[in-house]
Formats: structure tokens, C-alpha cells, sequence
């Protein structure tokens, strides 16, 4: 098992065109995967950051379809990378979930993640063989952790940090704690670890924690207009990957 970071930009922060060269130059340097987000009306599980950037590309008059087609370019001038998709379930609604989940097959996505996914649109990508990019949040609470067992071997599986101002699951502060606790549970699919993964250092710790990898985006995306600090950072990541 590989450990892969897979690194988080979305479609149109800031525009499309700026999200494709930027995909380039990441693959340019070693990126082998890529977790694309679309920009929703209700993006609640974004930082500020990314939620500003979605507002205002939604703002400007670009529809779904054409960050569809941005994903599109990417995947065809990258045959051979790993793709995942995160969409909300508004995106989803308003494409339509038939034609949603034929774009998905298309650009051949390795996975879907979809914030508070609804049954009906989790029954159904499913049913088609999508594999569904599962989340367990800080707490861990029970019914997450249960359901995370119900993956295979190689699904995907969301590990993610505490964000400020909140806490851990009581004793389980610690990606090596995190990880010891889920696999006892009998989670066995691919585990990524999320939020919070701004160093290298960081970064290690979730490989000597048994993660598969970790999903990095903001660092890296505050740094778009800063080269030389972005390629360094980057370099530093992409020396962990196997």
C-alpha cells in the first residue's frame, strides 16, 4: 500500500483556468492525485477561505456544467490521474443525479465525497458501483465509525483532524490514537487523514500512524500567488509520498 498525498483544489478558486494550470504544475512536480472540489451554494464544510472563492465563481454567472467540462480537460490531459470528486448535495440536485453520476463514470473519479450525502443520492451513486468517499469526523462518533466498517478493503475513508475550538474523542488526540482505534474497530479501507496537515512533520505522522495518505489543500492554495514558498512546501509533502 502506496502512501499518496492527495491534494485538494477546487474547480474554480479562483477561475477555472487558473484551477487546470495550477492542476498541471502540480503534476509537473509528482502529483499523482487530486481531490476536485464544485463549488455549492451550501458549502459547509469549507473554510472561509474556499467558501469566498465558491461565492464568488457562482456569482459570476458559471454554471455547473462548466466546471464539469473543467474536470473534463483535466482528466483528458491526464489520463493516468487519480481523481476524486467532492460535490454537495445542491450540485448534485441541480445537475440532476442520473447525468451526475454518468460524469463521475466519464472522468473515470476514483471516488465521490459528498458532505451530509442524502440517502437517496447514496443508494443510487452506489447501486452504479461509485465508490463513495466515506467521513469520520474528530469525535468519531459511533454510527460514523460503524458505518466506516461497512467498507472494503479499498474504499476510501476520511479521517478527519479537530478543527479550532473543537476537541477530540476523550483519549484519542493523536493521529497514531485516531488510526490504533478505527482499524481496532475493523475499519479496513483506504484511510485518509484530513485538516490540519500544514507540514511535513505533520504529514509523517499520519504515515507512522498507518494512514494511506492525507487529502492537502488550503496550505497549498495560499500560496498560489507565492511560487517559490508553494514549490518548497510541495516538495516537502511530496518527498513522503511512495
Amino acid at each position: 500500500m502506496k502512501f499518496t498525498p492527495i491534494y485538494y483544489v477546487c474547480i474554480a478558486c479562483p477561475t477555472i483556468t487558473r484551477t487546470k494550470e495550477m492542476v498541471d504544475k502540480y503534476v509537473e512536480r509528482g502529483a499523482k492525485a487530486f481531490q476536485i472540489d464544485m463549488p455549492s451554494m451550501d458549502p459547509f464544510a469549507e473554510t472561509e477561505f474556499v467558501k469566498k472563492m465558491m461565492k464568488e465563481s457562482l456569482k459570476s454567472g458559471i454554471t455547473y456544467r462548466d466546471y464539469m467540462d473543467g474536470i473534463r480537460d483535466i482528466r483528458a490531459k491526464h489520463q493516468d490521474l487519480e481523481i476524486h470528486i467532492v460535490v454537495y448535495d445542491d450540485v448534485i440536485t441541480s445537475v440532476g443525479l442520473q447525468e451526475f453520476c454518468d460524469f463521475v463514470e466519464e472522468v473515470k473519479a476514483a471516488s465521490i465525497m459528498v458532505p451530509g450525502i442524502s440517502t437517496q443520492h447514496f443508494i443510487y451513486a452506489a447501486g452504479r458501483g461509485i465508490k463513495i468517499f466515506r467521513s469520520i469526523i474528530h469525535e468519531m462518533p459511533e454510527e460514523l465509525v460503524l458505518a466506516a466498517t461497512m467498507a472494503s478493503d479499498d474504499d476510501y475513508i476520511c479521517l478527519r483532524n479537530r478543527k479550532p475550538g473543537e476537541e477530540d474523542k476523550p483519549g484519542y488526540d493523536t493521529w497514531e490514537k485516531k488510526y490504533r482505534y478505527i482499524r481496532d474497530r475493523g475499519v479496513k479501507g483506504n484511510c485518509f487523514s484530513v485538516f490540519g496537515i500544514k507540514t511535513k512533520e505533520e504529514l509523517a505522522k499520519v504515515k507512522e500512524a498507518g494512514g494511506r495518505g492525507a487529502i492537502i489543500g488550503n496550505v497549498l492554495m495560499h500560496l498560489w500567488d507565492d511560487e517559490e514558498s508553494l514549490w518548497s512546501l510541495f516538495e516537502e509533502f511530496q518527498s513522503l509520498a511512495e
